[in-house]
């Protein structure tokens, strides 16, 4: 009993503690106008605003979690005679986690068409956000948005935040700890001492 209880003990001691992290994202949004206009259209359109955004989420080790970069407002008009074709852009935005800002480069197109424009976000260049006890992988999530005939259309722009966290290094027991598991070895080996000694006693 007195060495289970010291053992008990040491495990107790030398349990790592898994800490809760908490990580604040912010975008700093993005406008984009004249996407799939030949000249020949309504002047800035098609275009895409992402509204700024921001938001909280709490981590408990490596894992993974998408959240919220921009609402998105999708904004048809005429882009002009033969303008229909699907056409490739770029773009960018800061992304700030825990006061760390970055560049968020992002990979889109848009298909013009007869009555309907739909627009489409890829994919991001690989970013990564390091913090020393972890890291956060930072990528889109791809999305699409269609318009039917002009107006304005709506959706969301997320991503996949994927979180690394360092290797703890192996914990040792602290001295407490070793001197109740000696105490209690201790106790064990007088206990053995005195049935040896009543067991002698009994045979004499």
């Amino acid at each position: 009993m007195a060495f289970g209880l010291a053992a008990l003990l040491v495990s107790l001691t030398i349990a790592p503690a898994t800490k809760a992290d908490s990580i604040t994202i912010n975008s700093g949004g993005f406008s984009l106008s004249g996407l799939g206009n030949n000249g020949g259209g309504v002047p800035g359109m098609d275009s895409l605003l992402g509204t700024a955004a921001s938001g909280n989420q709490t981590i408990n080790g490596s894992g993974s979690f998408i959240a919220l970069l921009n609402p998105l407002t999708f904004t048809t008009a005429f882009t002009g005679h033969g303008s229909e074709g699907t056409y490739n852009f770029n773009f960018a935005q800061d992304v700030t986690i825990n006061g760390v800002t970055q560049t968020l480069n992002i990979v889109g197109t848009i298909d013009i068409g007869t009555f309907v424009d739909t627009v489409h976000i890829i994919s991001s260049d690989p970013l990564t956000f390091d913090f020393g006890t972890f890291s956060v992988d930072v990528s889109v999530v791809p999305t699409s948005i269609d318009g039917f005939g002009p107006g304005e259309f709506c959706d969301f722009l997320k991503a996949q935040f994927d979180i690394r966290t360092e290797t703890e290094p192996t914990a040792t027991p602290e001295p407490a700890a070793l001197s109740l598991l000696g105490l209690g070895l201790a106790g064990v080996a007088a206990k053995l001492r005195r049935r040896r000694k009543s067991s002698q006693s009994q045979i004499t």
